[in-house]
């Protein structure tokens, strides 16, 4: 039985500066490929590697109180990653903000068991519930928080460039205890 947080396939674990450039390729290939016939083009035409390498980078070295865990294969190579926060919010104390995995790597529970981690570093943090937001036409997205038990209870709208605007609908988990622990690799 792996530890939490490990498999034969991936082990996840907090973020470093090192892992920048990782964090980047799967950040910009990710939004190109789960985002592509979503958003316009030419907005995700303008993401860099180099930018989004300097801005994990930056993320990093503050002092915000984020969670960033990245997914690694044997060999090191970075899978995917997820971002969490804690929350000042009167239905939910803590945030995935982010989750992207790679192309080529989803549908192994990289995603699942990226979600279980951030879950259970902030149930051991004392929070009680989470909350996620996702653009409303990413059905994949929205499928993996269906099957792991995600409530659908907001939407809003978002302004991504001038004058263009996308809806976002927010899935949560009052309990935590219900995604914590639950390291799925095999789906």
């Amino acid at each position: 039985m792996p530890k939490p947080g490990q498999s034969a396939t991936v082990t996840i674990r907090p973020a470093t500066p090192t892992d920048a450039a990782d964090l980047a390729r799967v950040q910009v290939d990710s939004y190109r490929s789960a985002y592509a016939g979503i958003l316009p083009d030419a907005y995700l035409a303008q993401f860099s590697y180099e930018e989004q390498a300097q801005d994990w980078r930056d993320l990093l070295a503050a002092e915000t109180g984020d969670l960033l865990l990245v997914a690694v294969d044997p060999n090191g190579e970075v899978m995917g990653y997820a971002l969490g926060r804690r929350l000042i919010d009167e239905r939910y104390d803590c945030e995935l903000a982010a989750l992207h995995v790679r192309h080529d790597a989803r549908g192994q529970g990289i995603g699942r068991a990226s979600i279980a981690a951030v879950a259970d570093h902030f149930r051991r943090q004392g929070c009680r519930s989470l909350v996620v937001w996702t653009l409303a036409a990413n059905r994949p997205a929205r499928s993996l928080y269906e099957g792991l038990g995600g409530q659908l209870n907001g939407q809003r709208q978002i302004e991504l460039s001038e004058a263009t605007f996308f809806e976002e609908v927010a899935y949560g988990w009052p309990q935590l205890e219900s995604l914590a622990g639950m390291q799925r690799f095999d789906e």
